[in-house]
């Protein structure tokens, strides 16, 4: 490893990890959708993965860390090391059938590691965020005795996951592979009601904060058959059981009053509870997909996910979520690795797509979402670094029947640092 790879390396890694407390900490979404279950999941949306429209589990690479499979970490090089890390933003329009607003957000997106132990064990850690909550709606409403009604439902966190994972290569065609997570952070949920234009009645509003502190298993298979002199097929398959979460709220409900000069004067505590302790059931997930690949050429490949958001429980009640499937597709291409004279040929251009039924089904309709992904890996000069950039389109939800529409817009910039750590120097 080169003094100056490893100054790039070491600064890197140190600022990312520098951001990493207060960035996580931060509201990484704004979508009203992220009332339900535990917000909205955000655990496959490092650059390499969102370019291929989030597609995973029949990839595998030496450059990248695909937690996605964790059977897919035996292609790591015996002799190296790789670093990924990345800065996620995001721009959504939030439709109804009478207005329309804007909202925009940044955040660290994730930071990886992966290496091999021996020849056939390879491991990796990471952390990234599993769940997002942010929303604020305000609904208003006339009555004849009491005038205007706002009800005013707010929330924040989410939870993160770090996660070390560890694959192993059976045979020589045939991996195995799980994620031992753990699962961490705390939701915060307020409801209120205001009554603006009564002099007599009394503001009402209750909030919950939700804490998870627990283990979390997943895990995956791969097989690797190679088709013809440079053209290999990989199958993989990845599994993820329903698991009980840890987790205590705190309940805290009150009437107030509403002073020009000093905000919200409590007036009676109705509620307090504190520490009450439960579980979240994180339902079975299972999910399949296989490739196509031609090593530092193209490769392109598909999966689909089910999981069984029926079964989701928090503190024993349900949240009426139905299950929920996604089809993706992706695909790379490298136009000549080796042509050192046109950095454009030596480019990875991505490419994919996403289509899903989510556990959403309001109002009577099961809400869909579907995405556009673009992407480039971007090698730098003089080091076995590459900047990763990764776009995409996509909208959830609709406007008919008083829903809401999200149209949103992601960015990813993310890099890969791939270094060879493991060398035995030999002196003569």
């Amino acid at each position: 490893m080169s003094i100056k790879s490893f100054k790039l390396s070491f600064s890197l890694t140190f600022l990312l990890l520098f951001c990493t407390l207060t960035l996580f900490s931060q509201i990484r979404i704004a979508s009203p959708y992220s009332r339900f279950g535990i917000g909205d999941i955000s655990d496959n949306n490092n650059a390499w993965n969102m370019s291929l429209g989030q597609t995973g589990f029949g990839f595998r690479s030496p450059y990248h860390i695909n937690y996605l499979n964790p059977a897919s970490y035996t292609a790591f090089d015996s002799l190296s090391f790789v670093f990924e890390g990345g800065f996620n933003s995001e721009f959504v329009t939030l439709t109804s059938d009478f207005q329309k607003v804007n909202r925009n957000y940044a955040s660290l997106g994730y930071l990886l590691f992966g290496m091999p132990v021996t020849k056939w064990w390879k491991t990796s850690l990471g952390l990234v965020p599993y769940s997002d909550v942010g929303y604020n709606v305000v609904n208003y409403e006339e009555y004849p005795l009491s005038g205007t009604v706002i009800r005013n439902y707010s929330g924040s966190g989410g939870i993160n996951r770090f996660f070390w994972g560890n694959g192993f290569q059976l045979t020589k065609n045939f991996s195995i592979g799980f994620n031992a997570s753990y699962l961490f952070g705390s939701m915060v949920r307020e409801a209120m009601v205001l009554f603006p234009d009564s002099a007599y009645a009394m503001n009402f509003k209750v909030d919950y904060y939700i804490t998870m502190n627990d283990l979390y298993f997943n895990g995956g298979i791969q097989y690797r058959g190679k088709i013809n002199k440079d053209l290999f097929l990989n199958i993989g398959g990845v599994f993820a059981p329903a698991m009980k979460m840890s987790a205590k709220t705190d309940i805290f409900a009150e009437t107030f009053l509403v002073s020009s000069s000093s905000g919200e004067v409590p007036k009676d505590t109705l509620v307090m509870e504190e520490g009450v302790k439960g579980k979240i059931v994180i339902p079975l997930m299972v999910g399949g997909g296989f490739s196509f690949e031609k090593p530092d050429k193209w490769m392109v490949g598909l999966d689909y996910r089910w999981q069984n958001w029926e079964k989701f429980l928090a503190f024993d009640l349900s949240d009426s979520l139905v299950n929920s499937w996604q089809i993706t597709a992706g695909g790379e291409i490298i136009p000549k690795i080796d042509n050192y004279n046109n950095y454009l040929a030596r480019v990875r251009y991505r490419l994919g797509f996403s289509y899903s039924k989510t556990y959403l089904q309001l109002r009577g309709t099961n809400l869909s979402e579907y995405a556009v992904s673009v992407g480039l890996g971007l090698p730098l000069r003089g080091v076995k670094t590459m900047l990763n950039v990764g776009f995409q389109f996509g909208s959830r939800g609709t406007i008919q029947n008083g829903l809401i529409r999200e149209s949103y817009f992601k960015f990813v910039l993310g890099f890969t640092i791939y270094e060879r750590w493991f060398v035995k120097r030999k002196y003569y």
